[in-house]
């Protein structure tokens, strides 16, 4: 009885091993984001149980693949903690060894790459932090372990060399591959380090090595990124934002009404033909061949009705209304970038799980396939499940295509050029836990959705409005005073008993006694305007309560959905997993083999959707409570 249990174990292990095998291989060449468990045990030709009882989840599988993958890097490290290497041997070792194993795996580059672009909360991110302190630790301890007598800030300065020299083979494989290295490249490398460590020379190493650490950063888009690009180069954040500081300039201009109006004039004449009179028969020549004027006139409003503050105090609420326009702007791009980014991530996921979908029908293919040829299916259920698969395939070619039209969308609203990269790193793990009461909502928005604000801003324009007319009623009070030069001379220029100066000032008065009635109809017009405003902040109310309330509703009609459709998808996938050992042995038919398949796929189309309704409600009640942005804050 022991024996044969040590024989069991014995062949488990070695099933392990061959899964790990080819999961690795997998996700070196594909990346783990679109690797499947699916297609997994469809490689390895095992049932998807058996793969569950080895790795109960993807994640641990990713995990336990990416440790047995570094398996040789760990034998190399205890290798160069011996005695008998230099620190330039030891570096010259790794760097080889590294290339090496990039020459083994050539697709590794993209998928660690894409790992380091993964969200940091994600498990990719958590297990690259991991690996990346695991293999430092081990980095250090080999060189401490040698005859260099390194400080710590060398020790740093090296191990950041080392990480930057590891990175720049990375991202020169995945770009030119990895031919394009020189073969000596790693003792050369290793000898410029080494030299800097030894000198203490090793932040100028690092200032050298910099334009490959710049070149080597790959990250993903963040949707709090893509926000943020796109508060940058969105041309309508831009234009709303000039509209702003148009409106503060208006400013500037209605207080120029309230200092005095300086202004300075001259004039020159020259008489070709004098002019004459004749008096008592005698004609009379007039003035000379040159006459000079000049003056410097000032104008200074005293009292103009109130139009002069009035205009200042709506220019202010110009000012503050153009202020709330881009802050609607800005919520609005926010959330439509949020919105379409979840949009493209759908399609990801909805690619993904018709993908999962096709390799298990595949998979039951090959199955009936092989029932058919020990004769216990018909080549009519083959045919049917034939057409199974083909029915699968266009879904995923149909997604995919709506991920690459929504990337397309997703750059124009960035302001990227069409053809360049974009890679999101985003996922559509949006919280799922109940928004906050409703009334506390709209206490919220109404103090900062700037549609709201803006209205209230129209009522006071209104009320400005009328004053402003108003004042067509009231007389206008101004002072001046006017300093006059002329002087005539036949000469170039008057001499002082050719030329006068004079002084001048006084007030002026203007009083508006009959218009014809059209100041009264101006009034009658503003405090309709007053009306329709007063009309509008209670629409606007309105309005505002009904987008909260219905985005407080998708949002939790979301949440709750989510939270049944997970529970959904774990169900029907052990409904799939007990039909298929069902179905091969017999005990059920081929309908309820692809009966459970599509039940799967609806569970987690569903459980797909739901998240991303959870992420878009999500961004749709922010908007609706006029939630301001990271960039509009500061």
């Amino acid at each position: 009885m022991k024996k044969n249990t040590t024989q069991k174990t014995t062949k488990g292990d070695r099933t392990r091993r061959r899964i790990l095998k080819t999961a690795s291989a997998m996700m070196a060449e594909n990346g783990p984001d679109s690797v499947s468990m699916s297609e997994i045990s469809a490689k390895i030709r095992i049932t998807k149980p058996v793969l569950y009882y080895y790795f109960k989840n993807k994640d641990e599988l990713i995990r336990a693949s990416f440790i047995e993958g570094t398996k040789h890097f760990r034998e190399l490290y205890a290798e160069i903690s011996g005695p008998g290497l230099s620190l330039q041997q030891k570096l010259e070792r790794i760097f080889s060894n590294y290339l090496d194993f990039i020459k083994l795996y050539p697709d590794m580059p993209k998928c660690a790459l894409k790992m380091m672009a993964s969200p940091s909360e994600g498990t990719l991110g958590l297990l690259a932090r991991e690996l990346k302190e695991r293999n430092r630790k081990s980095l250090m301890d080999a060189i401490k372990a040698g005859k260099e007598s390194l400080s710590k800030t060398a020790m740093d300065g090296l191990i950041r060399m080392v990480s930057a020299v590891l990175l720049y083979f990375m991202v020169e494989a995945r770009e030119r591959g990895i031919d394009s290295l020189p073969k000596g490249l790693p003792a050369s490398m290793a000898k410029i380090i080494t030299a800097g460590a030894r000198q203490l020379k090793v932040a100028l190493a690092i200032i050298l090595l910099s334009p490959l650490l710049a070149s080597s950063r790959t990250a993903g888009l963040s949707v709090e990124g893509a926000v943020k690009l796109a508060m940058k180069n969105n041309p309508a954040v831009a234009n709303a934002e000039r509209s702003r500081l148009i409106y503060k300039e208006k400013i500037r201009e209605y207080w120029g009404g309230v200092y005095p109006q300086l202004s300075a004039s001259a004039q020159y004449t020259r008489n070709i033909e004098q002019a004459a009179i004749f008096f008592g028969g005698n004609k009379i020549k007039l003035g000379s061949d040159n006459a000079y004027a000049a003056s410097l006139d000032l104008n200074q409003v005293l009292w103009a009705g109130g139009k002069v503050y009035t205009g200042i105090k709506m220019a202010d609420i110009y000012s503050d209304s153009s202020a709330e326009r881009l802050r609607g702007t800005q919520n609005f791009i926010k959330k439509s970038v949020t919105q379409l980014y979840y949009s493209v991530l759908l399609s990801k996921a909805m690619a993904d799980v018709q993908k999962e979908t096709l390799d298990l029908s595949r998979q039951h293919l090959a199955t009936i396939e092989a029932k058919y040829k020990e004769g216990l299916a018909s080549d009519l259920a083959v045919l049917r499940q034939k057409v199974e698969v083909s029915n699968n395939e266009p879904a995923v070619m149909q997604n995919l295509n709506y991920y690459e039209s929504g990337l397309l969308t997703l750059k124009s609203l960035l302001g990227l050029d069409p053809d360049e990269e974009l890679l999101l790193s985003g996922t559509m793990s949006c919280d799922a836990g109940q928004p906050e009461p409703i009334d506390a909502l709209y206490a919220r928005a109404a103090k900062a959705r700037p549609e709201y604000r803006l209205a209230e801003l129209q009522k006071r324009l209104a009320l400005e409005t009328i004053t402003l007319e108003k004042a067509g009623h009231y007389p206008y009070l101004g002072a001046f005073a006017t300093r006059q030069f002329q002087g005539q001379t036949n000469g170039a220029f008057p001499g002082p008993d050719e030329s006068a100066w004079s002084l001048s000032a006084g007030l002026r008065l203007s009083l508006p006694l009959f218009a014809g009635g059209s100041v009264n109809s101006k009034v009658k017009q503003a405090q309709l305007e007053l009306e329709i405003a007063g009309e509008n902040l209670k629409s606007a109310e309105r309005e505002l309560k009904i987008a909260v309330k219905k985005a407080w509703l998708d949002r939790n009609e979301a949440s709750h959905r989510l939270a049944s459709q997970e529970t959904a998808v774990e169900t029907a996938k052990i409904a799939l997993s007990a039909t298929e050992l069902r179905f091969r042995n017999g005990l059920s038919g081929q309908l309820d083999l692809n009966d459970a398949t599509l039940a799967l796929n609806r569970a987690r189309t569903l459980y797909t959707q739901a998240q991303h309704d959870v992420c878009s409600a999500a961004a749709e009640l922010a908007w609706a409570v006029g939630e301001q942005t990271e960039a509009q804050s500061n």
